[in-house]
C-alpha cells in the first residue's frame, strides 16, 4: 500500500527526516538526487537514522556514524542489507512509500 508521508517540495537534497506511515518509523532522505526511505532504527543500537545526515551520499547515523547506503539498507560498501528499503516516489501532491499493510491481529 502507498501513504503520503511529504508534502511537495518538503526535502531538499542531502535532508533527511522521521516520518511514521502504518505503524511503521521510518528515515525518508534525498540523496544523489532521489529519494529513499528505509526503517528509522540503526541495526547496532536503535539510533533513529533520521536524526541522521548525508554525506557523499550515505545516510550517517547520528550515534556512532555509521555509514549505510540508504538505497540498498547496507553498510557502505557491503551487500548485506542492514536496515529494509521501501519503495519510493515523488508524485505531484507529494512524496508516497509503498509498505506492506500492518498484520492483523488473530
Amino acid at each position: 500500500m502507498w501513504f503520503k508521508v511529504l508534502e511537495p517540495g518538503t526535502l531538499s537534497e542531502g535532508d533527511v527526516r522521521s516520518v511514521h506511515c502504518a505503524g511503521r518509523a521510518l528515515c525518508v532522505l534525498k540523496a544523489n538526487g532521489q529519494f529513499a526511505a528505509l526503517d528509522d532504527a540503526c541495526p547496532h543500537q536503535g539510533a533513529p537514522l533520521g536524526d541522521g545526515w548525508v554525506e557523499e551520499g550515505l545516510l550517517i547515523c547520528p550515534r556512532h556514524a555509521w555509514a549505510f547506503d540508504p538505497f540498498k539498507g547496507s553498510l557502505a560498501g557491503s551487500e548485506v542489507q542492514e536496515i529494509t528499503t521501501y519503495p519510493i516516489e515523488e508524485r505531484d501532491d507529494g512524496v508516497y512509500v509503498a509498505v506492506p499493510e500492518p498484520r492483523k491481529k488473530p
